[in-house]
């Protein structure tokens, strides 16, 4: 008999695999509708984009072994060179082209360890022989520069382990040896055969090779002076390429001229904002203002050979007697912190305990007429037997100093001391600071990462060194001499502060303000941050490989 149709059963047979894809179809659908519920959209910084910021110049060369810390030209090099040692935040080194280092039992001996995978912008790679190439170069006494620079580096033996391994054998030890590893290092294939000598001049200055974030794109020259540098990103970066791909400096005489330019819409920052130029920079919303205290401190020196500061207690009465908050209100438009440390806050060495010196000139007036500096009847001025307290305060001519230097003499004539200003043109140390013809100066110290005291403050550095005022104290000498030799951090910050503590009780000087430095960028530049401290201006620039003008979405599950 012949059987009926065969369909239905193969129908019954599709019953199963039609069920578990309806099935698998549901939990898709319930999965994607828990992730839609689930899921959103963040903007996340994009590479790109064009920052272009004003500098205020001249500018010479981008050699960073002829660039001074705080040049203009240390912004743009920071970016094209890196160091063996980067300074941090606060001031302690930490490793950049060198990825760690050892120190010898003795602290004699010092071996740096390379990146491995770092290139020159045109693509050789990092050895051991650029280290040596450059050091060398600062060993020779041909090499234009400071001749205390050549000395220090002459004293100090570099050796070569293998291509990636560099040791500096010291004379002695000197536990902030890894401060001084913070210049730009040199390709040694591209100018091995250029003299010393002629290193200043070479084309290599205006067209140089880095291993930095960014390379030189083009210098541009008119009138033989550079107008604009160009920097592009470098895709090899061994730290990763940063976010912006072009960085333009465009170079200007002055902050007004540079904020025209801002106006105009020809950049979109503006490298240091003057004080005198602050309210023109806050009455625009859309630039940001961004701010720290600079590694440095303004101070009057004070020549120790002379009889009228022989006393602490008229040096201290000199400290007491100046409202040096209207001295950073009037001149620096508050963009100042009083000083009262030769070590600024934010150091890793900055004591946190120290008190503060108050403006007292009543105390001032008592501690000088203690020690009998009296005013003789009809007269203004104090004297102390044939001793009158009259004396000439040195500054630069520059607008600046001198005008704060004539409102310390103000200040001062209020107790009955009488001070004539001495605007200096030109060398202020060549003219007067070395050559120890002055009896007080007005000047900025730098103190940029480690804050050694030796070479301003130790008894030795009186006729050799920076301490110009002649002071000479063994107690002082002495915690500075063993903070020089000790490699534990935390003892060496034990001797830092109390090397300001004795600061305060003998006042070698009169410390005055740390300045703050202040920059604008526009509100459409993001990812800036900055810390508490600049070891030099151009820390503002550490963190620029996270800024940027580009965003892109993407899609985040919660």
């Amino acid at each position: 008999m012949a059987s009926g149709p065969r369909y239905p059963t193969l129908a019954r047979g599709l019953y199963l695999p039609l069920i578990l894809v309806l099935l698998m179809a549901l939990s898709l659908g319930v999965l994607m509708a828990s992730l839609a519920l689930r899921a959103g959209v963040e903007t996340v910084p994009a590479r790109g984009g064009h920052y272009v910021e004003a500098v205020v110049g001249p500018i010479a060369t981008l050699n960073p072994l002829q660039i001074q810390p705080g040049d203009p030209e240390a912004d743009i090099a920071r970016l094209i060179f890196n160091s063996l040692v980067r300074l941090d935040a606060r001031g302690l080194p930490k490793g950049d082209l060198a990825q760690r280092w050892e120190v010898s039992e003795d602290g004699s001996r010092y071996t740096f360890y390379l990146r491995p995978n770092v290139r020159w912008h045109d693509g050789a790679p990092l050895t051991a022989d650029d280290v040596l190439f450059t050091v060398r170069l600062l060993q020779s006494p041909d090499l234009p520069g400071p001749p205390e620079r050549a000395r220090l580096w002459q004293s100090i033996e570099v050796v070569p382990v293998n291509s990636l391994t560099v040791q500096f054998r010291l004379p002695e030890p000197l536990a902030l040896f890894p401060d001084l590893l913070t210049f730009g290092i040199l390709p040694a294939h591209s100018l091995r055969d250029v003299p010393p000598a002629q290193i200043p001049t070479h084309p290599f200055n205006l067209n140089p090779i880095g291993t930095g974030p960014y390379r030189v794109a083009s210098v541009h020259v008119e009138e033989g002076r550079i107008q604009r540098v160009v920097l592009s990103a470098n895709s090899s970066y061994f730290l990763g390429p940063p976010l912006l791909e072009q960085v333009e400096f465009r170079i200007f005489p002055d902050t007004r001229t540079a904020l025209l330019a801002y106006r105009t819409g020809e950049v979109q920052a503006i490298a240091r904002i003057s004080p005198s130029d602050l309210d023109q920079i806050r009455a625009l919303p859309s630039l940001n203002l961004f701010s720290a205290i600079l590694s440095s401190y303004q101070v009057i020196l004070l020549n120790h050979a002379s009889p009228l500061f022989r006393d602490r207690e008229v040096r201290e009465a000199l400290w007491l007697a100046l409202d040096r908050q209207r001295l950073i209100d009037r001149f620096l438009a508050g963009q100042g912190v009083i000083a009262n440390s030769p070590i600024p806050p934010g150091s890793w060495a900055y004591h946190p305990q120290l008190p503060s010196i108050p403006y007292d000139p009543g105390k001032a007036r008592a501690l000088l007429e203690a020690r009998g500096w009296t005013i003789p009847e009809g007269e203004a001025v104090r004297k102390k037997g044939d001793l009158t307290l009259r004396f000439r305060l040195a500054a630069s001519a520059d607008g600046f100093h001198d005008l704060i230097a004539q409102e310390i003499a103000r200040q001062w004539q209020a107790i009955g001391i009488a001070v004539d200003v001495d605007p200096i043109p030109g060398d202020l140390v060549g003219q007067v600071l070395a050559p120890h013809q002055f009896d007080a100066a007005l000047v900025e110290l730098m103190v940029p990462g480690d804050p050694d005291p030796y070479p301003l403050w130790h008894e030795t550095q009186v006729d050799s060194g920076q301490n110009y005022g002649g002071f000479r104290d063994r107690d002082i000498s002495e915690v500075i001499e063993e903070a020089r030799r000790t490699l534990d951090i935390a003892r060496r910050r034990e001797l830092y502060w109390r090397f300001q503590e004795l600061f305060q009780e003998k006042v070698p000087a009169i410390l005055l303000f740390y300045p703050v430095y202040t920059f604008a960028v526009d509100e459409r530049i993001s990812g800036i941050q900055v810390g508490a401290l600049f070891n030099s201006p151009a820390d503002r620039l550490e963190g620029i490989a996270e800024w940027y003008t580009l965003v892109r979405r993407r899609i985040i599950v919660r």
